[in-house]
């Protein structure tokens, strides 16, 4: 009879043993990202009846883009919970084809030119283990982007000095000469279908809200690989 309560306890044991050791064990993660990206800020062309006689900006890009990053993580140990920092860099790309002749003797024309927009992200997440799969984050971030735009303007006859005046711009601005920096938050899911040792594949989906613009910045939906350490 006393087989059975020493039985019991040396599966308790192994059971404790094993329990402590999925917690010990794979503390840490390093997951790497890339896939697409949909971008809600980009399409900020002026309309025409807004738009000062003689100036045009030239400047909105592509909804649909890249985005790819890198997340160090911890896992909590005796939790489900995680935390961790991330850099994710998104990509957009507007094609220009633009001609207009601004008086008699000149013409202007961009031809298949690449406008480019990057938001490089700087975030701090948490993340909530549902199950095995499925994994539920949310966090805050720093934003810094990099918007290429063009713009011309042309004036005939300035002050009624029988002069023409014609400026053309084509800049790059940024955090550093425009001061484009913002912040917000962010959540999503990610969900795991294969494993192999320490690896893990799955796909991730996220969504950004920034402060200032007080609307959604950008929707991702990306492959994810993991591995634990």
């Amino acid at each position: 009879m006393k087989k059975v309560p020493f039985l019991l306890i040396v599966l308790l044991t192994l059971g404790h043993i094993s329990y402590s050791q999925e917690y010990l064990t794979n503390t840490f993660e390093l997951n790497v990202n890339y896939g697409l990206a949909g971008n809600f800020q980009l399409d900020d062309e002026q309309p025409i009846n807004q738009v000062p006689a003689g100036f045009v900006a030239i400047r909105n890009k592509k909804f649909l883009g890249s985005i790819g990053g890198v997340e160090f993580q911890w896992n909590i140990k005796g939790s489900k919970a995680s935390v961790g920092i991330s850099y994710d860099r998104e990509s957009h790309i507007g094609i220009k084809k633009y001609g207009e002749f601004i008086n008699q003797n000149t013409f202007i024309e961009i031809s298949d030119f690449k406008l480019r927009h990057i938001n490089e992200m700087f975030s701090f997440f948490y993340k909530r283990k549902i199950n095995e799969k499925l994994i539920f984050t949310g966090g805050a971030f720093f934003i810094s982007p990099q918007m290429q735009e063009i713009e011309f303007f042309y004036a005939a006859n300035v002050n009624n000095s029988q002069m023409d005046a014609f400026l053309i711009s084509i800049q790059e601005r940024n955090g550093s000469n425009s001061n484009l920096v913002d912040a917000g938050f962010f959540v999503g899911a990610e969900y795991y279908f294969y494993k192999s040792g320490n690896f893990q594949l799955g796909i991730q989906s996220r969504i950004f809200h920034t402060t200032s613009i007080g609307w959604f910045e950008t929707a991702t939906f990306t492959p994810k690989l993991k591995y634990t350490f």
